[in-house]
């Protein structure tokens, strides 16, 4: 967990709720198979409208699609910080292996039963 705190560089709104809820002992979990940001990216993109059209809060979303654009196609590793159960959110990372660190993050706001952790489709 030290080294995905220390992994964080932007004080972005989303990366600070997710900072807060890795220190408040909120689950994580990290893929290691690295995906291409532009694939990471459409993903998330169509996540983000999916959840906008259900009425879910998403948080950070403009930034951190802009910074995986900048990556292109550049290998991000995956990982996810859910502190649903104390009413916050579930908190998409995207990292740059080398060294590890938060190229973006998100957080959207979901039921824990509602919406399981999905991986990369």
């Amino acid at each position: 967990m030290n080294e995905l705190l220390a992994a964080f560089d932007s004080d972005s709104e989303a990366s600070l709720q997710a900072k807060n809820a890795l220190l408040s002992g909120a689950p994580f979990e990290i893929w290691l198979d690295p995906l291409p940001a532009s694939r990471l990216r459409g993903i998330l993109r169509g996540r983000v409208r999916s959840l906008q059209r259900r009425g879910k809060s998403v948080v950070g979303v403009t930034e951190c699609l802009a910074r995986l654009a900048e990556k292109g196609e550049q290998g991000l590793l995956v990982a996810y910080v859910d502190d649903r159960e104390r009413g916050g959110y579930l908190f998409p990372l995207y990292l740059d292996p080398q060294p590890l660190k938060v190229v973006g993050c998100i957080g959207f706001g979901s039921s824990p039963e509602g919406d399981p952790i999905a991986g990369p489709e």
